[in-house]
């Protein structure tokens, strides 16, 4: 009988959009289980993590700046962060560039961030995960939007390009599954993110914590739609891409794992 243990110790994960919200929670809890992790954002610094100290058996974390509408900063990023650790275990396609108006440039940028910079994404990492014989593991975040038109602006690209990320992932999940790595999808639904403290001690407050200061009536019309009565936390999120991340979960590909609390069936 094996172990009720993710084995990840050692590995080499990569997550973009990694400083802050639930990528941030990702990170640290792939570094909790002895992985190596980089992450990339538009504002990565080196003292993302300086107030972590979860780490354990040397796991280390590695930032970049790269802006994921960029297609040569994100094929430089995986392929510097492959040459730093000599291989790439795991891929957490977690970022999301934020174009919310209905504007033809918003939604061409978000296209261009949220799609290409996926589709790019992966096909960049894909010979990396393919070489690790059978365990490379590739988890898409998308969102309970791209599925159920839950927008403050409904005309805007959020569930579009949400939902094309989940087809992506599937697509993919045919073709590198048949080279052995996996591809699957989180589906978050409304995750109460926790607010950004700086290793200055200043605070940005998350997208959860604006939501509810910009938009309140909206946060709670879908709060009211959750059967669980309460949002996600990041944490639960994190646990989800984990465990797609390591052995326990290696028969499971091309599936989409929503995280909302029950929110979708009451639709």
């Amino acid at each position: 009988m094996t172990p009720f243990k993710t084995q990840l110790l050692g590995d080499h994960v990569l997550v973009t959009g990694g400083n802050k919200g639930i990528g941030r929670v990702i990170v640290e809890s792939f570094l909790a289980e002895g992985a190596n992790v980089s992450y990339c954002s538009r504002s990565a610094s080196e003292d993302d993590f300086a107030t972590f100290h979860g780490a354990i058996e040397g796991a280390k974390v590695l930032g970049t700046k790269v802006d994921v509408g960029n297609q040569e900063e994100i094929r430089a990023w995986v392929e510097n962060s492959a040459e730093n650790y000599g291989r790439i275990d795991a891929v957490v396609a977690n970022a999301y560039a934020i174009f919310p108006s209905s504007s033809i440039d918003d939604w061409q940028q978000s296209l261009e961030g949220n799609t290409i910079g996926l589709v790019t994404l992966i096909e960049t990492a894909a010979p990396y995960l393919i070489a690790r014989a059978g365990t490379g593991s590739l988890i898409v975040l998308s969102s309970v939007s791209g599925f159920e038109l839950r927008s403050s602006n409904p005309t805007g690209p959020q569930s579009v390009v949400k939902r094309s990320q989940a087809i992506i992932a599937k697509s993919y999940s045919k073709v590198l599954g048949q080279k052995g790595v996996r591809v699957n999808t989180v589906t978050p639904g409304l995750v109460e993110t926790p607010n950004l403290v700086r290793a200055d001690g200043t605070e940005q407050l998350s997208s959860f914590q604006l939501g509810k200061k910009l938009k309140p009536e909206f946060m709670r019309g879908i709060l009211d739609q959750v059967p669980l009565g309460r949002p996600g936390q990041s944490q639960e999120v994190a646990n989800a891409v984990v465990f797609l991340a390591s052995a326990l979960s290696g028969y499971i590909n091309g599936a989409n794992l929503l995280i909302d609390g029950g929110f979708s069936v009451t639709l």
